[in-house]
C-alpha cells in the first residue's frame, strides 16, 4: 500500500529530507527522476525512518509499512500534487508499550543513557560507545550468553530527538537480519509517561529462525525488559520524591 499525503510538494520533501536525515537534494533533479529510489540519493533506512517520523509527528498518526523499495513519486519539483512512496520490506513487524509513572525527563534521561544499559536491562553485559556526533551514537552492544553459551554481540546507531521524544535506530551490524529498524516514543499521560516501542525488520533467508520466531521472541523479550525499566525508574522516581501521577515535568 502507498500512503498519500496531502499538499506536500517536492520541494517539502527535500526539506523533509535535509531535517530528518541530513541529506541534501536539489528538489529539480528529484522531479525529474520519478522512479528513482530514496537510496539512490544516499539516504539508507535509518534516514527513511526519520523522514517518516517527521510526517508522523505532523499528522498526528502512523505511517503503514510496505514491503517494496522505497522511492519518493510526484509529476513535476513544483507541483503540489502530493508526493508518495513505499517502504523497503519488512517481514516482521512489533509494538509494544508501557506506562512508567515517573516525569518525562527522568523517563527520557534514563532510557537513553546509553553507557548505563547493562544496568538498566537485564540481557545486555556491555555497551562500547564507538562514534558519537550530535544526536547521532554508534555503539557496539554486547548481550549476557545464552543457554548455549552462545555471545551475541553487534554495533547500532541510535538518533535522538529530544524535542519530538523520539528514538531511531537501526542495527549496523545486522547479523541474521536482512535489516532491523527501531523507533522508540514517549508521550505524556495522566498515569506518566506512555514508551512506545516499534521494530520493523526482515530475517535473512538463511537465518536459523525465521520472521515469525523472532516477532514472538521480541515481543516476549520487550515485555520482560519494558517491566524492568519501569520497576527501576519509578523506584528512582519515589527516591527523588516524585508525584505519583505524572501530567507534566
Amino acid at each position: 500500500m502507498t500512503m498519500q499525503i496531502s499538499k506536500l510538494t517536492i520541494e517539502e520533501l527535500a526539506a523533509l529530507m535535509k531535517k530528518g536525515a541530513g541529506v541534501t537534494v536539489d528538489p529539480a533533479e528529484m522531479g525529474g527522476r520519478p522512479e528513482a529510489r530514496f537510496d539512490e540519493y544516499g539516504l539508507d533506512s535509518l534516514g527513511l525512518l526519520g523522514i517518516v517520523g517527521e510526517l508522523e509527528n505532523r499528522y498526528g498518526r502512523a505511517l503503514p509499512r510496505t514491503r517494496t523499495a522505497a522511492r519518493p513519486r510526484a509529476n513535476s519539483s513544483t507541483s503540489s500534487t502530493t508526493p508518495s512512496w513505499q517502504e523497503p520490506e519488512v517481514s516482521g513487524h512489533t509494538e509494544n508499550k508501557i506506562v512508567i509513572n515517573a516525569p518525562m525527563d527522568l523517563v527520557w534521561e534514563v532510557t537513553n543513557d546509553i553507557e548505563n544499559w547493562p544496568r538498566l536491562f537485564s540481557e545486555y553485559a556491555s555497551v562500547e560507545i564507538l562514534e558519537r556526533e550530535g544526536n547521532r551514537t554508534r555503539f557496539r552492544l554486547t548481550m549476557h550468553p545464552d543457554e548455549n553459551g552462545t555471545v551475541w554481540s553487534w554495533v547500532s546507531e541510535r538518533v535522538v530527538d529530544p524535542g519530538a521524544r523520539t528514538v531511531r535506530a537501526r542495527r549496523v551490524e545486522t547479523g541474521p537480519f536482512q535489516h532491523m529498524d527501531i523507533r522508540w516514543k514517549y508521550d505524556r499521560t495522566p498515569d506518566g509517561v506512555l514508551m512506545h516501542w516499534t521494530q520493523d525488520f526482515a530475517m535473512k533467508p538463511d537465518a536459523p529462525v525465521d520472521d515469525d520466531w523472532m516477532t514472538d521472541n521480541i515481543n516476549r523479550n520487550s515485555k520482560v525488559q519494558m517491566a524492568l525499566i519501569k520497576e527501576k525508574i519509578e523506584q528512582r522516581a519515589r527516591e527523588h520524591g516524585a508525584p505519583v501521577s505524572v501530567h507534566s515535568d
